[in-house]
């Protein structure tokens, strides 16, 4: 079972991605329906299945962990009560994500055991393992509990400042312009620069050097998944943790200057999400419960709150960070199979405390490509989700994001056959151009259509100068799960071309003019065919994808591009790992790091190592590549080759996003650990690593003075 509800290549997407939002309540005899009954001795041998193949994923309490929530209480009620018992196993029954899936048997027990947690008694007669039975049998919902103001222990919040004298005195504003023009010594924007090349100007740390990098400070954060990426500005440092806990730390020191914990209504997982914006004298801050908040920078109290209106959807995730642009907030929403019509990106005017302007990701039927849904109705369309911050281009004042798949496949591999209408499902698995003052949209580019195997395009948008057909052009380029890089006119949206690296079996063919992509035929999933494992055999990459959220880093300079990537597809079938060209001297090296020549087109080398990669890559001008692995490995690399330089091992794996920053001319390297995440203990389970499934803390390193 996963833990983020991130994979949506079937029916359904884990326990908890079901449409609707409350319980429609009516009574077994209406509909002829019996209610659950399940022997004792299958919810034991229930608990013994969960805990091998669920728990590490939904948590061994059924707490739920990440975009998994959890698995009883009132989100299972909500979910699940007054529901058929087949709906229910029919998901149970593809789980684990990239494994077999479940069969009849396990699944019954597994239903029963969670029955058993939520309060349905045991009796005399088996819960039945045939689908078809289980069809006949209601879930009976729990009563609600109110749980708007369960207390959280323990507190993060200072109330204010720790120390009466610090660094905040010195703390300046942060305007538009120089956002859009960092200092070298800060760190402002997810990336650096809202172009998200992930590349810093520093150079004191350097390949003659690096050797002597020494800790020199840490910071142990709230537990629990948490992908954020610290930003620092006047030598301040400002961390985002799981719990929607803000630290305000002196970049130099590691003290604590402020805490602030945003108090949460109801149950909101509060997990993974990548940073915090600056704005002025103001921290801008997502939180769980989908409200936009403001404090105050030098002292972390609360300026004002903005809640986002979601029209009484429940389960729509804030997951990415705010950018900031023009006084604007601008960001999109993650919703998974529970939110029918899809995601949205939004603007909040950050003067007026109101929203701007809203796009929906998903187009609307009677809108624009509103035919491209195979004639499905609005309520039966999802996905579209956001998952990371847009990038921003001032020169055409666009904003550049790139919504991922659709959630429910099965309706669109469908044959309808409903005149004027497509499958094309936009504006999933594309590049949207969006004016960055009004929400309009300017350009689309669509990379996939129709994406039914979960190949997420939904990454940074890098935003760079690129020498094509002999005339430099401004580019957007990204690349989605199966490794293809492509490249868009920043301007128009005119596909540019497409770099290939070789880490897929999906796509037989990419035309040079038009970017449209031919499937091998075993790669098509039929309508009915089954996805054990939420995944098509044989079909690679898998959901974990060959690249995923480890955001690549790019070098204007050298015009290099660094992909960190994970060669982790196993056949479900034969249980063994798929490779493009087979070498039997790479068996256990799972890791992958490519350097690509965005000029030539060409992969100049690629390393391998045991460990898939964990953190995004971090380049400087001083030719070093910074990067983290799922075993707890913190790496220098040498961008000239790959050669790794200086490691650090870690307390945890480092799944966030590494930052360099400079205080007093002294550079530091800052990265975050965490318990991970969905990607990360996906990697944990194929590679047969081991890490705490608690702990994250700060590190931070520098030369010894």
């Amino acid at each position: 079972m996963q833990r983020n509800g991130f994979l949506k290549n079937t029916a359904t997407i884990s326990l908890f991605t079901l449409t609707g939002l409350s319980l429609v309540i009516h009574s077994s005899d209406s509909l002829g329906q019996e209610t659950v009954s399940y022997r004792e001795d299958q919810a034991v041998a229930g608990q013994v299945v969960y805990e091998q193949r669920c728990a590490s994923c939904h948590g061994y309490n059924l707490e739920g962990f990440e975009l998994a929530p959890r698995l009883n209480g009132n989100f299972f009620s909500r979910r699940w009560g007054d529901g058929a018992a087949d709906n229910l196993a029919r998901n149970v029954q593809r789980m684990p994500p990239n494994e077999a899936g479940l069969s009849g048997e396990e699944t019954a027990n597994v239903l029963s055991y969670l029955f058993s947690r939520n309060g349905v008694e045991a009796g005399s007669l088996a819960l039945p393992a045939d689908l078809n039975l289980l069809s006949g049998y209601i879930i009976p919902a729990q009563e609600l509990v109110d749980s708007r103001f369960t207390p959280r222990l323990p507190s993060f919040s200072t109330n204010g400042p720790v120390l009466p004298v610090s660094r905040l005195k010195d703390l300046t504003p942060v305007t538009n312009e120089l956002l859009l023009d960092p200092p070298a010594d800060d760190w402002l924007v997810w990336r650096r620069t809202h172009s998200n090349l992930g590349h810093s100007p520093l150079t004191e740390i350097n390949k003659d050097n690096v050797d002597d990098l020494r800790l020199s400070w840490t910071w142990s954060l709230p537990p629990g998944a948490n992908m954020m990426t610290p930003i620092v500005h006047d030598g301040v440092m400002f961390a985002l943790s799981s719990g929607d806990v803000v630290q305000a730390i002196d970049a130099t020191t590691g003290d604590l200057l402020w805490a602030y914990q945003h108090e949460l209504e109801g149950e909101n997982p509060s997990e993974s999400k990548k940073g915090v914006s600056i704005w002025e004298d103001k921290i801008i801050v997502g939180t769980s419960d989908l409200k936009l908040i403001a404090l105050e920078a030098k002292t972390g109290r609360l300026a004002w709150e903005h809640e986002i209106e979601t029209n009484g959807e429940t389960d729509h995730r804030f997951k990415s960070a705010p950018m900031v642009v023009n006084d604007k907030a601008i960001f999109g929403l993650v919703g998974q199979m529970a939110v029918a019509g899809g995601n949205f990106i939004v603007a909040i005017d950050l003067n007026s405390r109101e929203e701007a302007w809203r796009f929906y990701t998903i187009a609307r039927p009677d809108e624009l490509y509103g035919n491209s849904w195979n004639g499905l109705s609005l309520e039966e369309r999802t996905g579209g989700s956001v998952w990371t911050p847009g990038s921003y281009d001032p020169d055409t004042n666009l904003v550049y994001f790139g919504p991922a798949p659709t959630y429910d496949t099965v309706t669109m591999r469908e044959f309808r056959n409903v005149p004027g209408t497509t499958t094309d499902a936009l504006y999933t698995n594309s590049t949207i151009a969006l004016d960055a003052d009004t929400g309009e949209l300017v350009w689309h580019f669509q990379h996939v259509k129709n994406d039914l195997l979960d190949l997420d395009w939904a990454f940074e948008r890098q935003i760079m100068e690129l020498p094509v057909n002999g005339e430099m052009l401004k580019a957007v380029v990204t690349g989605g799960k199966a490794a293809i890089f492509e490249a868009m006119d920043a301007v128009t949206g005119e596909y540019l071309f497409s770099i290939d690296l070789d880490m897929q079996n999906v796509f037989s063919e990419i035309d040079p003019r038009t970017g449209d992509k031919t499937m091998f035929p075993g790669a098509v999933l039929q309508p009915g065919e089954e996805t054990p494992g939420l995944a098509k055999n044989g079909v690679c990459p898998d959901a974990l994808g060959a690249r995923n959220m480890q955001t690549t880093s790019y070098n204007p300079t050298t015009r290099m591009l660094y992909v960190p990537m994970q060669d982790t597809c196993i056949n479900n079938l034969t249980n063994r790992r798929w490779q493009k060209y087979p070498n039997p001297e790479q068996d256990g090296l799972w890791g992958l790091v490519k350097a690509v020549n965005l000029e030539t087109r060409e992969v100049e080398w690629t390393t391998r190592q045991f460990a898939p990669p964990a953190s995004g890559h971090l380049t400087t001008d001083a030719g070093i590549l910074f990067r983290g692995t799922i075993d707890r490995l913190f790496q220098a690399v040498d961008q000239e080759d790959g050669e790794v330089l200086w490691q650090q091992r870690l307390d945890n794996a480092p799944t966030s996003y590494p930052i360099t920053y400079s205080v007093e001319g002294k550079q530091y390297v800052a990265v975050a650990t965490n318990s991970g995440s969905y990607f990360a203990n996906g990697m944990e389970r194929t590679t047969g690593i081991t890490n705490s499934p608690t702990g994250a803390s700060l590190w931070v390193f520098a030369l010894p003075n």
